[in-house]
């Protein structure tokens, strides 16, 4: 038997707000862009790998941010096989007799909704989980992401590898799973796929107040709802201002985990502050640029640098640009 480490990663729209999105939203959240896997055999010795671009053809425009951190380029993609054809080429070099791992629980998810959308049927066996083993065996509370799992395995980084591909994810995979003491165990942590939640996100109109300080400090922003259950949130820490009218900050919901808030406050005639408060859940990019631009603003106060807001607001260019993410 053979073990086969499959990462993936995937599109998203653009916004929630265009036609591809309303098309294909409700059935299909992610697009795969890319099949990254590695073969291993009983010795624990690596055979071989396989990186396979998939061609969009609901979310057509690569995502930025997506762009940036996968470094897929839309003529890479404009040339590579579809959905279909790229399951049949993965299957075929899979050949007979082995199991699937990945790291984390997202990658059966999204597979399983792509499989679904593109009805496609190919006979894969049961997905197993590497992630929940390695946690056991290092005694950690959470989940552990992959690079920390490096870190704890004493495993560097190649220099011509990068992250956020999904080979070299999958490569750095097969070498956690090889440093485990006991990696036949992973057959104890099969995945089963999780329907995927659609980000509808939560708005509300929130009072009139006599300053920003004031909304900041209201039931409204301190109590956010959930973006999926619309329950009351825990917000994690203090606003920070993205622009001189829009703040963000993270909250938890105890079902349903991290959400991203934003406020956006608009000066009315007589001198108020309109805040709007919206929610949608977090993605760890939403997490990584939250406590980026906390890091940027605290470094602005130690340097005495940040702007008075109101003075701010008043002067606030309000255009119909999105918020940043």
């Amino acid at each position: 038997m053979q073990y086969i480490i499959l990462d993936l990663e995937w599109n998203q729209p653009l916004n929630y707000q265009n036609r591809a999105y309303r098309l294909y939203g409700d059935r299909l959240m992610f697009e795969m862009l890319q099949i990254g896997a590695v073969r291993i055999n009983e010795q624990l010795e690596i055979l071989d790998s396989i990186s396979i671009p998939i061609r969009p053809t609901c979310y057509t425009v690569v995502h930025p941010r997506i762009r940036r951190m996968t470094h897929l380029t839309q003529e890479v993609l404009d040339d590579a096989p579809d959905f279909q054809d790229a399951i049949d080429q993965f299957v075929r070099w899979c050949g007979q007799d082995y199991v699937l791992l990945t790291w984390g629980c997202d990658d059966v998810s999204v597979l399983q909704q792509n499989l679904d959308f593109f009805d496609c049927h190919p006979d894969l066996p049961t997905l197993y989980d590497i992630q929940p083993l390695f946690s056991a065996v290092h005694h950690l509370a959470n989940r552990s992401g992959l690079k920390q799992a490096m870190e704890i395995s004493e495993i560097n980084p190649d220099e011509n590898r990068s992250f956020h591909d999904a080979l070299n994810d999958a490569y750095y995979t097969a070498l956690v799973f090889t440093h485990l003491p006991e990696p036949g165990l992973v057959l104890n942590y099969p995945q089963s796929p999780k329907p995927l939640i659609h980000p509808r996100p939560h708005a509300t109109k929130g009072d009139l107040f006599e300053s920003i300080a004031q909304a900041l400090a209201s039931e409204q922003a301190q109590k956010p709802r959930c973006a999926i259950c619309a329950r009351e949130t825990i917000l994690e820490d203090a606003y920070i201002p993205q622009a001189a009218d829009k703040y963000v900050s993270l909250a938890r919901c105890p079902r349903h985990g991290l959400n991203m808030v934003r406020l956006r406050f608009h000066p009315t005639v007589d001198h108020m502050r309109e805040m709007t408060v919206r929610t949608t859940r977090a993605t760890r990019p939403n997490i990584a640029y939250v406590h980026t631009k906390r890091l940027q603003i605290q470094q602005r106060a130690a340097e005495g640098r940040l702007p008075d807001p109101e003075r701010m607001l008043e002067y606030a260019d309000r255009s119909s640009v999105t918020f940043e993410d």
